[in-house]
């Protein structure tokens, strides 16, 4: 071919395909090689395994060592942004822990996805064991990582906020997890979000994608002579360079405020619940074979027929933690605020001296949300919260009567009364190492339409009475002793991952009197227990006169000691998942206990036949 005709193709090649980066001819051959400018295709790498835990086995963990003395699980609550597996567990051992440790994972629902036993152990600082198998787990969903501790000597500190590591991260709330007796899902947490540094081993695979080097294109054409064209690679310069800078920049900087009304009346709604379809799965109901003969009256009636008073023999005293340690024990009671000589003390009968208050109302039968609360018709008087998103009370002997708490009440004196109210939040008379002194009647905690998953009313040395606690995962949480909860209602709700219950002690709960109140768990799908009392420093409960329906279980009483009674509560027919009652029956006054029906306003409509204890 000649040169001339070359040249008029490589113009007219070139023409076509710019930018082109040289064009070549030799021996007849013309090799045109796309520029640098066209961009590399892009292409993907196979997937790389990636794996991480939370927190770096370099870290030194600067954390107080509590020493409990006794079996416990710790534990931690994770999730995973990717789907990956679970390969093995950490956790950092405290110096002067002894004994071997064993490490599991959990589902949300509690069940045992995998253990392992530590090997070599060192004497302290990180250890880690791998499962025999990774174990698979889904994105999103909530897992619990643990270790048992036969010796009960661990690390603790404080949590500031959720770990984040790679895509896995604890949980906004309740992420360090305790449990005390052996291996088991550990589900308590501390209010104070305390981290017991359990850590878990995550693998997951990540794609990466490469640039591809293209492969040149060939194009054959004769040629005399070998001849080299280089042509200009350049590129355009009239690409825009950025973004544009004429944003508004006449934004509103706040939102509107708006201040609640200063008096509102409180009229009651009717809160009638229709009895729901029952989904739960039914427990055997076998009758036993020493029942009474006697068939029993189809209305029940409170007994008035007191159980003898018992004579009250000296206690051992339990163990408590180290000063200043609040996990998972209760650090002892202060010594700088003594009890006001008010302050309300349950007597050790099953029926002690009811306080009696203006107004003291009464419900036909069990109580109901009709019967309990704010009275129909009490003007409320908003208060504004003077401590973050609480009210909070600093002055001994206060009286709140008639008022509305839009957040949280926190009590910081000693007796406090509270009545005629309507708490949004909850009541707490915790605050640090202290707690406080109170009463509180005829009034409602809780909104009528959010669940809230914090208890509604606790922590320890308070009476409470015809009070209405709705839309709560727990109802009353007992952190201590000397608590009186009589004719209330309490309304349960759950949030996912949520353990609800109606009354739960947690590290104490000496002289507890639960007498006459009703508890509502039908539904609520995130559950324990209804009457969930299986702390081991429960001494001297008495669960008396209650209507209680729901739970995996509906009335759990375990591990407590001295006397405990447990006489005329009614438990509503299959209500339960697994069964009515689990407890430590040898230890326990039974009596006259029995499975009922009711109707929408939980009046008893039968009988279907006597309670008996199990373990």
């Amino acid at each position: 071919m000649r040169p001339g005709l070359v040249a008029a193709l490589v113009v007219a090649l070139v023409g076509v395909t710019v930018p082109v980066a040289w064009v070549v001819t030799h021996n007849d051959e013309v090799t045109v090689t796309p520029a640098a400018a066209a961009g590399p295709a892009a292409s993907e790498e196979p997937e790389q395994p990636q794996e991480t835990s939370l927190w770096s086995s370099e870290e030194t963990v600067k954390a107080p060592t509590h020493t409990d003395r006794s079996p416990v699980e710790l534990g931690t609550r994770f999730t995973a942004a990717k789907s990956g597996s679970v390969t093995g567990v950490r956790f950092y051992k405290a110096s002067g822990e002894k004994g071997r440790h064993t490490g599991s994972l959990w589902d949300s629902r509690g069940r045992r996805l995998a253990q392992v036993t530590f090997p070599k152990e060192t004497a302290s600082g990180w250890q880690e064991a791998r499962f025999a198998s990774p174990v698979q787990l889904r994105a999103g969903q909530v897992y619990t990582v643990s270790y048992h501790s036969t010796n009960g000597t661990y690390v603790g500190s404080q949590a500031t906020g959720p770990a984040t590591s790679g895509p896995l991260s604890t949980t906004s709330r309740n992420a360090g997890v305790f449990g005390y007796g052996t291996s088991a899902f550990p589900k308590r947490s501390n209010p104070k979000g305390y981290n017991y540094w359990v850590d878990v081993v995550f693998r997951w695979h990540e794609r990466h994608r490469r640039p591809t080097t293209p492969k040149p294109t060939s194009t054959r054409w004769p040629s005399s002579s070998p001849t080299w064209t280089h042509w200009p690679t350049s590129s355009p310069t009239d690409l825009p360079t950025g973004l544009p800078t004429d944003l508004p920049t006449d934004l509103p900087t706040g939102l509107p405020t708006h201040k609640p009304t200063p008096t509102v009346t409180f009229t009651r709604t009717p809160t009638h619940r229709p009895t729901p379809t029952p989904t739960w799965t039914r427990w055997p109901t076998s009758e036993p074979t020493d029942e009474p003969t006697e068939e029993p009256t189809s209305t029940p009636t409170r007994s008035n027929t007191p159980t003898p008073t018992r004579t009250r023999t000296a206690e051992p005293t339990p163990t408590k933690s180290p000063t200043g340690t609040p996990e998972p024990t209760r650090s002892p009671k202060p010594t700088d605020s003594p009890e006001p000589t008010d302050s309300p003390e349950p007597t050790h009968s099953p029926e002690p001296t009811r306080p009696q208050e203006p107004g003291d109302r009464s419900c036909d039968g069990h109580p109901t949300p009709d019967c309990t609360g704010v009275p129909p018709g009490t003007r409320l008087t908003t208060k504004s919260l003077n401590d973050g998103h609480s009210y909070r009370v600093t002055t001994a002997g206060a009286v709140l009567d008639s008022v509305r708490i839009p957040g949280d009440l926190v009590i910081t004196a000693n007796n406090v009364t509270v009545r005629n109210s309507q708490i949004d939040g909850r009541v707490i008379n915790e605050y640090g190492p202290n707690t406080y002194s109170f009463k509180i009647f005829d009034s409602t905690v809780g909104l009528e339409n959010k669940c809230q998953s914090l208890p509604g009313v606790g922590e320890s040395k308070f009476a409470a009475e015809r009070v209405l606690v709705r839309n709560h995962g727990d109802g009353f949480r007992v952190g201590g002793d000397s608590v009186s909860i009589r004719d209330s209602f309490i309304d349960l709700c759950s949030n996912p991952d949520d353990h609800s219950d109606g009354i739960q002690t947690y590290g104490g709960g000496k002289g507890l009197v639960f007498d006459h109140n009703t508890i509502d768990q039908r539904g609520v799908k995130d559950i324990t227990a209804p009457i969930f009392l299986t702390d081991p420093k429960i001494v001297d409960a008495v669960v008396t006169d209650n209507l209680v329906m729901g739970g995996t279980y509906s009335i759990q009483l375990k591990n407590g000691r001295g006397t405990l009674i447990v006489q005329g509560n009614q438990i509503v027919d299959d209500s339960w998942q697994y069964g009515p009652v689990e407890a430590d029956c040898d230890r326990i006054r039974w009596k006259d206990n029995s499975v009922v029906t009711i109707d929408r306003n939980y009046n008893v409509t039968s009988i279907v036949r006597p309670l008996q204890c199990e373990g």
